[in-house]
């Protein structure tokens, strides 16, 4: 089980926990000249308005992907992350290769305990980032790719290798395997790779023996075809049900939270269905 920690409390999510959403839309790649030039000049309110967006949807946390020549990593992402946690109260990921900007944003965040994602395999990185992580008791996810391959790897036995160097890597730096997140990879259904959906499930099953939290990032699965989000909410319901722990989606899907909540009640994710029936409560109250 991982945990990460906010001003609401604690957010306890992997194998056997309810499934954890996390609000994706925050990037800078492919956004147009009006986006990032206000980033640029440090004016965060598009961004702030885009996290509002997603938590009220009913996210459960906010990931941040500032890396862009145009931007300041090091003086926007603290001040955007602190920003979002003083105002929602929720836990904020980072994602970024930029260490400096990394180690600046959990600085702010502090003493609570955030996550940092695209760690990969490769040696380099691991030797930067994971110190990091240690010295701030952040979670690490990481994308299974870079030591035996510099692309994305197309079996599962070939992911799974490449996670288990990332395992080993934070025990060596004394991150606890729980604090550790491991992504399945999504690739776009566009690319027309033949069993790439099934490699991905059979990454995420591996993983979930071994007690690892899994995660996805669902908005990869629709990437330049029509109506994505379809694909998106088809792609992230099957993968649950191979045991996927949490996914960067876009809020934006029409019947997310219900068909999750739905999908967490039949995978005995949910006990009770307690976290099915407050769903339904809270949007019967929004009817009235």
């Amino acid at each position: 089980m991982t945990t990460l920690t906010s001003r609401n409390g604690t957010l306890e999510y992997g194998p056997g926990k309810p499934t954890m959403l996390i609000n994706d839309q925050l990037y800078v790649i492919n956004r147009p000249p009006e986006v990032i030039e206000p980033l640029s000049r440090g004016k965060i309110d598009y961004f702030l308005e885009l996290a509002r967006w997603g938590h009220a949807v009913g996210t459960d946390m906010t990931a941040i992907l500032l890396t862009h020549p145009e931007i300041n990593e090091v003086e926007l992402l603290p001040r955007l992350a602190r920003a979002i946690h003083d105002e929602l109260g929720s836990p904020i990921g980072l994602d970024t290769r930029n260490a400096e900007a990394i180690e600046a944003a959990l600085s702010e965040l502090r003493p609570y305990k955030s996550i940092i994602w695209t760690v990969t395999a490769e040696q380099p990185l691991l030797d930067t980032l994971l110190p990091i992580a240690k010295r701030y008791g952040a979670a690490v996810a990481g994308m299974p790719m870079g030591r035996y391959s510099a692309h994305v790897p197309m079996t599962a036995e070939e992911r799974v290798a490449e996670a288990k160097v990332i395992l080993e890597a934070c025990e060596g730096y004394g991150i606890p395997r729980q604090d550790v997140v491991i992504d399945a990879m999504c690739m776009p259904v566009g690319l027309l790779q033949s069993g790439a959906y099934r490699v991905a499930l059979q990454t995420i099953a591996i993983l979930h023996e071994m007690g690892i939290t899994t995660q996805l990032g669902i908005g990869n699965a629709g990437s330049n075809m029509p109506d994505p989000k379809h694909i998106g909410l088809a792609y992230l319901l099957g993968a649950m049900s191979w045991g996927l722990d949490s996914a960067f989606i876009n809020p934006g899907i029409d019947g997310l939270i219900e068909s999750v909540r739905a999908m967490d009640m039949l995978t005995e994710r949910d006990p009770a269905c307690r976290r099915f029936l407050q769903r339904w409560r809270e949007t019967q109250k929004k009817k009235a």
